[in-house]
């Protein structure tokens, strides 16, 4: 990692922002750095965190990223990377078939509406697990409501950023999971992106979740490229526990509908006007996934219980 061009460049691009300065980066900086990433098993937000608020120098923040992920981790993901870096640009050659996982009828569900659930994609006891480490770190008891709605840093609306431990890397590496996004893709050249997990209480009098209005998670000044969203639901979600909501089909159309938009909040303002989303509810161990061109947010909880998600998605390589 150290010895890793992009790996440098990467640090005095955030240090640099850091001290105020501006630095020319290469035209495809920002989408080397989410493959970077990716493939070095580190969360956007946590590397950010840690870059802003902790870090000495690079060889500290070398030191962070192979004590968090492990001397062999980084060994592999630098190897990987490097191997990435050099077959880029290289001409696409054929690959294997893609193994078929869905149904003809989930398919066509997914290309008609954009979005999809599919049931039982890890063990419930695997989610149980996930849930009482969620529990644990926020230090909430189930059994205590009161005790739901604790401030943590970790936890913003209703988000929670946590990257790192074998419960989510058993999630994030599913080979079911992995299958099902290639099937999507039409690509076996992915690598799992460092998402985080969800957590959202129901809502009270004095507690309002943020990130429940309908939006897109896009820069529309950059091109768009294709991309699959997607979480599992760790407990049941009906639909007065804050499942996703979403306009189906509008993937079809927003090509064409962004146009008339100068920027991002001025389609976020119109579409949370005139938007009909619909509630996606699911059992637990669920995969729900969305393409990134239909509008969507979580929905409120106005059940008696939370809402524990795990985030999961990949890139094409």
């Amino acid at each position: 990692m150290k010895d890793c061009n992009f790996s440098s460049l990467f640090y005095q691009h955030h240090e640099s922002i850091k001290t105020g300065k501006t630095t020319p980066l290469p035209e495809d900086f920002y989408q080397t750095e989410d493959i970077w990433l990716s493939i070095y098993g580190l969360g956007k937000f946590e590397t950010y965190s840690f870059i802003y608020g902790h870090s000495r120098d690079f060889s500290h923040f070398i030191t962070w990223a192979t004590e968090l992920k492990g001397a062999d981790f980084i060994h592999k993901a630098s190897l990987d990377f490097q191997n990435w870096q050099g077959n880029k640009d290289a001409p696409l050659v054929s690959e294997a078939p893609v193994t078929k996982v869905l149904s003809e009828e989930q398919l066509k569900f997914w290309e008609e509406n954009g979005y999809l659930r599919i049931p039982n994609v890890v063990e419930a006891a695997h989610c149980d697990r996930l849930k009482t480490r969620i529990c644990k770190h926020l230090n909430l008891h189930m059994d205590y409501p009161e005790t739901w709605y604790t401030p943590h840093p970790d936890w913003q609306g209703t988000m929670l950023q946590i990257y790192q431990n074998e419960d989510i890397e058993l999630v994030r590496q599913s080979p079911y999971i992995r299958q099902i996004f290639a099937e999507l893709y039409q690509t076996n050249h992915l690598v799992a992106i460092p998402e985080k997990l969800g957590y959202n209480p129901p809502q009270t009098e004095n507690w309002v979740p943020g990130q429940t209005k309908l939006h897109f998670d896009l820069d529309i000044d950059q091109p768009i490229k294709f991309h699959i969203q997607g979480m599992v639901y760790l407990d049941e979600v009906p639909e007065n526990r804050g499942p996703l909501q979403i306009i189906p089909g509008f993937h079809h159309d927003f090509e064409e509908w962004i146009k008339d938009f100068s920027s991002l909040e001025r389609a976020h303002d119109y579409i949370r006007i005139t938007g009909k989303p619909v509630l996606v509810p699911g059992s637990k161990a669920d995969l729900i996934l969305w393409r990134n061109t239909c509008p969507h947010a979580a929905s409120v909880n106005y059940s008696d219980l939370p809402r524990f998600v795990q985030y999961v998605s990949y890139s094409t390589l």
